[in-house]
C-alpha cells in the first residue's frame, strides 16, 4: 500500500473512532417497564454518572473498540472499592443503544435529553434537635449552582449561594454568604456517597479575599457532616 493511501486509511479509522465515541455521549435510560429512572450519563470529557444513586457510582468512561468501559466505586459492607464495568456495544441507531453485559444479558437504552442541556435539581439535609444544614443544588452537566444554609447550635446561622463544579464523586464550590452583617466567600467541598453528601474539612488560607483550601489533597471527610437526600421544598 502506498504511503499516502495508508495515511488516508489511518485518518478514516480515527474519524470512525471519534464518531463512535461521540455517538454514546448523552443520557441513556434503560428501556422497559418501570425502568424510566434507571441508566447512566456520559459526557464528552469522559465523565460518567449513574442514576439513581446507589452502591455503585460511575465516575469516568472510555471506549475500547466495541466495548464501553465504565469506571467508578462500589460501596459494600461500609467500605468503598474500585469498580469497573464493561458493556459490549451491539448497535447505536436512532437514539437507541443496545449492549451486552458481562454475563451475556442484552439491554436496550434510549437517549433522552442531552446532559449538557438538562438541569437536575437535588436537595440534601442534615438535621438534629439543634442543628440543620440544607444543601440545594441545580446541576447542568458538571456545573453546579444552588444555595446552602447552616443553622448550628451556638454558632451564627448563615445562608448563601453556591457556584462550582462536580468531578467524579466530588463537589467543589464557592460559597458566598452573609453572617453578622458581613459578606464572605469560602470554598466548600462535599463527597458523594450513595444518596448522601459528606462535607470535607482541611487547612485554609485567605486568597484575594476568599477563604480557600491550602491543598485539596489534605482534605478529610472523616467525621464530616453527612447530608442525606431529601425532597426539595419551594
Amino acid at each position: 500500500m502506498k504511503p499516502f493511501a495508508l495515511f488516508l486509511l489511518l485518518i478514516s479509522l480515527l474519524a470512525c473512532q471519534n464518531k463512535d465515541k461521540d455517538s454514546v455521549v448523552g443520557k441513556w435510560t434503560l428501556s422497559g417497564e418501570n425502568q424510566s429512572d434507571t441508566g447512566f450519563t456520559l459526557d464528552k470529557e469522559g465523565i460518567a454518572s449513574v442514576f439513581p444513586a446507589g452502591d455503585i457510582d460511575y465516575q469516568t468512561w472510555e471506549m475500547q473498540g466495541d466495548n464501553l468501559l465504565l469506571h467508578g466505586r462500589k460501596q459494600q459492607n461500609g467500605s468503598t472499592s474500585p469498580y469497573d464495568h464493561t458493556l459490549k456495544v451491539i448497535s447505536i441507531k436512532d437514539n437507541t443503544l443496545i449492549v451486552e453485559t458481562e454475563d451475556g444479558q442484552t439491554l436496550t437504552y434510549t437517549k433522552t435529553l442531552d446532559s449538557a442541556q438538562e438541569n437536575e435539581e437535588e436537595c440534601y439535609a442534615y438535621m438534629t434537635a439543634k442543628d440543620t444544614v440544607y444543601l440545594h443544588i441545580s446541576r447542568k452537566n458538571r456545573n453546579i449552582t444552588g444555595d446552602l444554609t447552616y443553622k448550628l447550635y451556638e454558632k451564627d446561622s448563615n445562608h448563601g449561594s453556591l457556584d462550582g463544579r462536580v468531578k467524579g464523586d466530588t463537589l467543589l464550590a464557592e460559597y458566598s454568604f452573609s453572617a453578622e452583617g458581613r459578606s464572605s466567600v469560602r470554598e466548600v467541598i462535599f463527597l458523594k456517597k450513595g444518596d448522601t453528601y459528606v462535607e470535607g474539612f482541611g487547612p485554609v488560607n485567605d486568597k484575594e479575599g476568599k477563604t480557600v483550601f491550602q491543598d485539596h489533597k489534605n482534605i478529610t471527610f472523616i467525621n464530616g457532616i453527612t447530608l442525606s437526600k431529601t425532597n426539595c421544598t419551594k
